[in-house]
């Protein structure tokens, strides 16, 4: 049973939405284990083949909940050790992984999105690293993670100036993959996720892993994995249905 502050919707997409409303679906240590919770269910599920994470209400993360900055001050380590662990969690999931931002993302709402496999926001969401104004500075490998996609003079005008950026501009500069209207985000998002979710799965587990794996990696290294991995595929399974399909619908 999932707590009440994380809903969740089945199917060969399974939809998990944040639901702290009242609280801007800040994280505490409560909503970050009902998330990864949720993450470790979804991955022994063979049924399902894809997950978005969205948000209900206005606002999709303000970050990391105050109550967090008490427990630290107050030694409560293992609270905040809970939600240091979500960017793990999110990095460690094997399948396609989605996130559907409808609104603000703040802090910790933002620097977890590199962690997802791709990122779609609705025309009214913001992208928002308040860290430098509060005294702090980045988490959750942001440091590498947002270079990575956007660049480090972009990445450090969002640390720095600490102001929204809009779904356009980070869509533009790489942070978003792609930007709908609102009152589209959830059909059009679900829509990509059911055209991932008809690839074989273990297809799809693997492209991940090379994905993920590449990070640090040269282009020869990451050549030399994809060739141990495709020479596992070539007549598999999985491979062999796939290509008769693909065949049987060019005869028609």
């Amino acid at each position: 049973m999932l707590p009440e502050d994380l809903r969740s919707e089945g199917g060969v997409v399974r939809w998990l939405r944040l639901d702290r409303v009242e609280k801007k679906n800040a994280f505490d240590a409560g909503l970050a284990g009902a998330l990864m919770e949720a993450l470790e269910a979804a991955a022994a599920d063979d049924a399902v083949r894809v997950v978005v994470l969205g948000a209900n209400g206005d606002v999709f993360s303000g970050g990391a909940d105050v109550s967090l900055f008490l427990a630290i001050a107050q030694g409560q380590a293992e609270e905040a050790a809970k939600v240091r662990a979500v960017p793990d969690a999110l990095r460690a999931f094997p399948k396609p992984l989605l996130a559907a931002v409808q609104g603000p993302a703040v802090g910790m709402g933002v620097t977890m999105l590199p962690h997802f496999d791709a990122v779609y926001a609705a025309e009214e969401a913001s992208f928002t690293l308040p860290f430098v104004r509060l005294g702090l500075v980045q988490e959750f490998g942001s440091s590498a993670t947002l270079p990575r996609l956007i660049g480090r003079q972009r990445a450090a005008e969002l640390l720095y100036r600490a102001t929204p950026l809009d779904a356009e501009t980070a869509a533009e500069w790489g942070l978003v993959t792609r930007v709908f209207p609102r009152a589209e985000l959830r059909d059009a998002v679900s829509r990509i996720a059911l055209e991932i979710a008809v690839a074989p799965l273990g297809a799809l587990r693997e492209a991940k892993a090379l994905l993920r794996g590449a990070e640090g990696q040269s282009v020869e290294e990451a050549m030399a994995a994809e060739d141990g991995v495709l020479e596992s595929r070539y007549g598999s399974p999985e491979n062999v249905e796939a290509v008769q399909a693909f065949l049987a619908r060019k005869r028609r």
